[in-house]
């Protein structure tokens, strides 16, 4: 009797199934890891000591103190999670968030252009993940909700699961209804010229820690950067706060009748993770609604240009408000830095 390729595939899917399933046993995995360490440093060390009994030009070489191999054991860097493409079942983020996957979900496009699929929660906070084709985010699915009369889009601080894709890490879901015990997920891939690929998801369940960690120190912002044509445009002002204490910064900057450029950006585990507001003089810039962008870096540096409308001319100043948010109750217990940084444009 023929098998078809969906055959073999639903043949597969069955028999990974229990493998996807299987927690990741990260506590043997680092113990077994550091011994596998010691003993490594150990032959080093006496290896180190055999040749030490070697005269070289007159000098006796010392073999490795205890102190030196415990300093070198210390040295170790930390055994850190695998990445969540491969959508494990549990997984912890550096700030102590623990990830428990409850469900997921194959999305076989050409053939599919849409799976749904019921998820039994808890009231946890949830979030998406998916093991992206290697040519993603082209075309990226998008991820709805079912309410009793209405469909609506799941994810937050933005609708996409790009993020998913280019910083290897879970995309939030909106809030669902209190009470909400199960709920019915759809992922839906768009129209595209790009020939679809399969896509796997995994639904989780996240818990904060429950000691908040001290935020790493911010990320100072350049002094300076080039724009597109080559321009040059110049820091003017800056001020960065700690979150969840402080959830928003405010410049006064002189105005130069110029574009003033902004440049605004979250660390630690809030970067990409927080809707972000911006006012100018007062007035919400409604345009710029957005998502607290992640860091700038030496290859990418984000950043508006405010544009001269409802500016004061010269002599005058610019107020620019930057306010960060979540719908998300546990990001009060996930530490992060908010920085504003205020540039001059050149013309």
């Amino acid at each position: 009797m023929p098998v078809s390729r969906q055959d073999l595939h639903d043949l597969l899917e069955e028999r990974s199934r229990p493998a996807l399933e299987r927690p990741v046993p990260w506590d043997r995995l680092r113990t077994r890891t550091r011994a596998a360490r010691r003993r490594r440093l150990v032959a080093v060390a006496v290896a180190g000591a055999a040749a030490a009994s070697v005269v070289v030009a007159g000098m006796l070489v010392a073999p490795w103190s205890p102190a030196q191999v415990a300093q070198l054991r210390e040295a170790d860097p930390p055994i850190t999670a695998v990445s969540p493409h491969l959508l494990p079942a549990s997984f912890e983020e550096p700030d102590g968030t623990v990830y428990h996957r409850i469900a997921t979900a194959t999305l076989d496009a050409p053939k599919r252009s849409e799976v749904t699929f019921e998820v039994k929660v808890s009231g946890k906070p949830l979030a998406i993940m998916a093991s992206c084709p290697s040519r993603a985010p082209g075309a990226v699915p998008h991820v709805t909700v079912e309410k009793p009369v209405e469909r609506w889009a799941a994810l937050t601080p933005v609708p996409g699961l790009s993020a998913a894709c280019t910083s290897n890490r879970p995309v939030d879901v909106i809030p669902l209804p209190a009470g909400t015990r199960q709920a019915t997920f759809s992922i839906t891939m768009p129209k595209s010229r790009e020939q679809p690929k399969a896509w796997r998801f995994g639904v989780y369940e996240w818990t904060p820690p429950s000691t908040m960690k001290t935020p790493a120190p911010p990320v100072a912002p350049p002094k300076a950067f080039g724009g597109p044509s080559g321009d040059e445009y110049r820091l003017v002002a800056t001020r960065s706060v700690t979150w969840p204490a402080s959830r928003e910064v405010t410049l006064t900057v002189p105005a130069t009748g110029r574009a003033p450029v902004l440049m605004v950006y979250c660390g630690d585990g809030i970067a990409r993770r927080l809707s972000e507001e911006i006012f100018v003089n007062g007035r919400l810039e409604k345009e710029l609604r957005g998502d607290c962008a992640a860091p700038p870096t030496t290859h990418s540096q984000g950043y508006t240009v405010l544009g001269r409308k409802n500016l004061p001319g010269p002599g005058g100043t610019t107020t620019i408000k930057v306010r960060v948010s979540s719908p998300i109750p546990e990001y009060e217990r996930r530490p992060g830095t908010l920085t504003v940084a205020v540039y001059d444009s050149p013309r």
